[in-house]
């Protein structure tokens, strides 16, 4: 029988189409469903939109990925199915959550289980600090622990932003440029085929998520838990790429650089679990305090405030390979300090404007 295999960059450009094509035509159908099933997302006490929207966009997305993903790969990577199994356990857990609310804990176990399916089965771990604290190659206990920790951070930092129009499909947008384009330069085609399939997905589904009409739909957690694992992937990857040292250029801080590249979803995240603890809360309790919120309590609207997050995102991604030569310390303390900064800006430009809109209304 004849069979044809599409190599190098004809394979991505086939696997972008091929993604962008099904969200683009799965789409309007969810939302179709979704309204005549009445399963749309209600507002609520930690839920910023004022109607119901039309929710389960991940199953355009995820969709769209895996057949861009399947349609290209062919021949370029070993294991790949099984990221597509370990995605798909993740699709359904958050496909159940989004129709009836699980626990915190039913996600997490989901999370671990996708973790171990492709630590097992395909052999990515994390396997080195790359010099830091002296440390490069780890014991294999440890690369497995480390993976778990590191793939379940991931999905839940990136599941947390995904609280304002187009800010997860955002970060997902950017990180998959900036992987992918690696993945393609360092000659890693499976994985930058992989990239280019989430890359065309997501940016169909921005343009339904941020517009205001009749085809307004949200990813919901069947997409995001998604997006982190296959973020997570990418991140991995990527270290590990740089730790064998067959990646597009050396790289002296690869750890500090793919932090960089999921800066938004992965600071965002330590700064409310630490907020929570200092107030003596659970941290699996939703609040108001990411920096979406603030941006909100600013007066921006849901595009701009996510376009100055995913403005930010470029420049400390820019910042973080020009600056690769410092190493991985130095270069995450700048990263760390620069967050740190613009954040205490924007909260105490946000304190100031409520002060004088409270002084405004008692004079």
């Amino acid at each position: 029988m004849y069979e044809v295999t599409v190599k190098g960059l004809p394979a991505i450009l086939i696997a972008l189409s091929g993604a962008a094509f099904i969200t683009w035509y799965f789409i309007p159908r969810v939302i179709e469903i979704v309204k005549e099933r009445k399963l749309s997302d209600k507002p609520g006490k930690h839920k910023i939109h004022k109607r119901e929207i039309p929710t389960l966009g991940g199953i355009a997305i995820i969709g769209g990925f895996i057949f861009g993903y399947l349609l290209g790969v062919d021949g370029h990577i070993d294991g790949g199915t099984y990221v597509v199994a370990a995605a798909l356990i993740l699709f359904f857990t958050g496909l159940k959550d989004d129709l009836i609310n699980l626990g915190p804990l039913k996600k997490i176990i989901a999370e671990i289980f996708a973790a171990l399916v492709i630590a097992f089965f395909t052999g990515l771990r994390f396997t080195s600090f790359h010099g830091l604290a002296g440390i490069d190659t780890i014991p294999v206990w440890l690369s497995y622990f480390v993976t778990i920790f590191l793939v379940v951070l991931i999905i839940n930092a990136v599941n947390l932003i995904d609280g304002i129009d187009g800010l997860a499909a955002s970060v997902g947008i950017i990180a998959s440029t900036v992987f992918g384009i690696w993945f393609s330069l360092s000659g890693d085609y499976g994985y930058a085929i992989m990239a280019g399939a989430l890359l065309a997905s997501l940016c169909v589904f921005i343009y339904y998520n941020v517009s205001q009409g009749p085809l307004k739909i949200f990813m919901g957690d069947s997409g995001s838990l998604v997006i982190g694992f296959i973020l997570s992937v990418f991140a991995i990857r990527f270290n590990e790429i740089n730790a064998a040292w067959d990646g597009y250029r050396a790289l002296q801080s690869s750890l500090s650089v793919s932090i960089a590249i999921l800066i938004v979803p992965l600071f965002d995240t330590l700064r409310v679990i630490i907020l929570r603890l200092y107030y003596g809360e659970s941290i699996f309790r939703a609040d108001n305090r990411h920096t979406h919120h603030l941006m909100l309590r600013m007066g921006f609207t849901h595009q701009r405030a996510t376009l100055i997050i995913a403005a930010f995102n470029i420049f400390i991604i820019g910042l973080a390979f020009l600056l690769d030569p410092l190493g991985i310390f130095w270069l995450g303390l700048i990263l760390l300090a620069i967050c740190i900064i613009a954040v205490s800006g924007l909260e105490r430009l946000v304190r100031r404007k409520e002060a004088l809109a409270v002084l405004a209304e008692s004079a």
